[in-house]
């Protein structure tokens, strides 16, 4: 496609979670062209369609930016990896499709912080318009959008007992964690329909590509948005090895991740002035907040070996897996049309805390990657608990590496630098603990294999921590929504000081919501798809 002479009303950088859903919503009107650049392939692969496949996606540099962390003083110096979506459907083609939407106190936070428009009640519609539930539509869960939301048609014996060993220890029964509270223990569903799963490339990109007013473009790289007397008019990109620009009557529109949109605003000249400096770059705008407030979700992975039969490791293994996988191709069922995490508990690290803050989310199976980064099954029977610390008080920072478009960033997450990350931290091996020993899941438990009962003290599971310690993939708040000196965006997710741009993606979330963001950030670019479309019409 030569984009070279041509011009649209919308420039939408990045084909993700967010920039597909505005790709849809924008292109609704036959008056509106849009164009929509991806810097990853515009296909999906097998493993991308099959859910079982996160593993063999998770390394694959065609469509993954296999990013990493800059080394983590309070993670003994550790460079943490941080997979992202390079891909059409961005991150949402290459995640574990958990479904959760964060508590409705998240909101009504950012909300409080100035941010109009944005409480539970403001946000909720745009949840339930994005999806099409398994359970239908309610007065929380959708029945009728582009998103396919769905549970296990059949849940493993061992999840059962998960979630009734976290009721055994009176934490409460929710039979819907999308549902009118998050709190409890759960089954998860996943962003998984007829056995596949449904990426935001899959849901919102594929029913419309066939719309004459909208222009699709893979593996086109944005280098920088042109900025005229203060207002953008349009991105300067990179395809089939040319540079060209796409022109943009209305508005660009940057969906290229917590990651990516720092990185091209400051590219653009957008940023702290020093930074800008350092590398060469003219200050075309001031706003010290591009890649400031970087927050994520530190994870501590447990794992248990347990009776035989208890487990889904041995039907992962060997012969059998290819039975299962034969068995998938011939009706999208079984082991491979499932996400890898099947169940939840959100609970509090204190009993003062007024919102829980831990989310421990179970696994029926285990594994680890190999020197070959190959996703290897455990030899023995074994269940995972991967959790997550859901609102960190540590902040990161996203900064240039040089201004070379094609250069990663340096990522800079600063993880445990709030000593009270490290008591939620402790907190969270405490609640696995207690679950593990919960009836029934108790009786299946064999040992503990990860941390293992060596660790016990405080400093230990610390120790621990430091050495162990992973991203569960959720970087957010780098173009932070509000009215402050820090702030990069307003309300209505307009750069601020810019005319005709705009941030839509998760690095907008002034604090990080509690749970998954996948459908948090589906959610805000339905909600900004609005907010373009009423000033246009002004």
């Amino acid at each position: 496609m030569d984009t070279s002479s041509l011009e649209y009303d919308y420039v939408i950088v990045g084909g993700g979670s967010a920039g597909c859903v505005l790709a849809h919503r924008l292109s609704a009107d036959p008056e509106i062209r849009v164009l929509l650049l991806e810097a990853g392939p515009d296909r999906e692969p097998f493993w991308v369609r099959t859910p079982a496949g996160v593993g063999n996606v998770f390394f694959d540099e065609r469509i993954n930016w296999k990013f990493s962390t800059e080394p983590e003083s309070r993670l003994d110096g550790r460079r943490l990896y941080w997979p992202r979506g390079k891909v059409m459907g961005g991150s949402s083609a290459i995640n574990g499709m958990v479904y959760v939407r964060g508590f409705d106190a998240d909101y009504d936070h950012w909300q409080a912080l100035g941010n109009e428009g944005w409480s539970w009640r403001d946000v909720l519609p745009y949840f339930q318009r994005s999806e099409t539930s398994d359970s239908g539509g309610s007065t929380y869960r959708g029945g009728a959008g582009p998103l396919r939301v769905s549970f296990p048609h059949k849940q493993h014996p061992t999840t059962d007992a998960f979630v009734q060993a976290g009721t055994t220890i009176d934490i409460p029964r929710n039979p819907d964690i999308a549902g009118a509270t998050q709190e409890g223990v759960g089954y998860l569903q996943h962003t998984i329909g007829g056995g596949m799963r449904s990426s935001t490339a899959r849901a919102y990109l594929a029913p419309v590509r066939s719309r004459p007013n909208l222009s699709v473009a893979g593996e086109s790289t944005a280098a920088r948005i042109d900025v005229v007397n203060g207002r953008a008019t349009g991105v300067e990109f990179f395809r089939a090895g040319t540079r060209q620009v796409a022109r943009a009557r209305r508005e660009v529109l940057v969906c290229a991740g917590a990651i990516g949109s720092p990185q091209l605003l400051m590219l653009s000249g957008i940023g702290a002035p020093a930074q800008l400096q350092a590398h060469g770059l003219p200050v075309v705008q001031a706003l010290p907040g591009v890649g400031a407030n970087l927050q994520d979700h530190l994870a501590m992975n447990a794992g248990y070996e347990v009776r035989a039969g208890a487990s889904m490791n041995a039907a992962l293994s060997g012969w059998r897996k290819f039975v299962h996988g034969a068995g998938y191709l011939l009706n999208r069922r079984g082991p491979l049309a499932v996400g890898a995490s099947h169940a939840v508990a959100f609970v509090r690290s204190d009993p003062a805390v007024a919102v829980p803050d831990i989310q421990l989310s179970f696994r029926p199976l285990s594994f680890a990657f190999d020197s070959k980064n190959q996703l290897r099954m455990h030899p023995f029977p074994g269940v995972q608990f991967a959790s997550a610390m859901l609102r960190p008080r540590s902040r990161g920072h996203i900064a240039l590496r040089s201004a070379d478009p094609h250069a990663p960033p340096a990522i800079h997450a600063n993880y445990l630098s709030d000593a009270d990350d490290e008591r939620v931290m402790i907190a969270t091996l405490r609640w696995i603990r207690r679950i593990a020993a919960a009836k029934p899941l108790g009786d299946l438990v064999v040992r503990e294999d990860l941390p293992g009962a060596q660790v016990e003290s405080d400093e230990e599971v610390m120790a621990f921590v430091r050495r162990n310690s992973q991203t569960l993939y959720h970087p957010a708040g780098t173009c932070s929504m509000g009215r402050g000196p820090d702030a990069v965006v307003d309300a209505r997710l307009r750069v601020h000081g810019v005319q005709g741009l705009r941030v839509v993606d998760a690095s907008v979330m002034p604090t990080i919501v509690s749970g998954n963001t996948n459908a948090p950030t589906i959610m805000i670019a339905e909600k900004a798809s609005d907010l373009i479309l009423e000033d246009a019409r002004r």
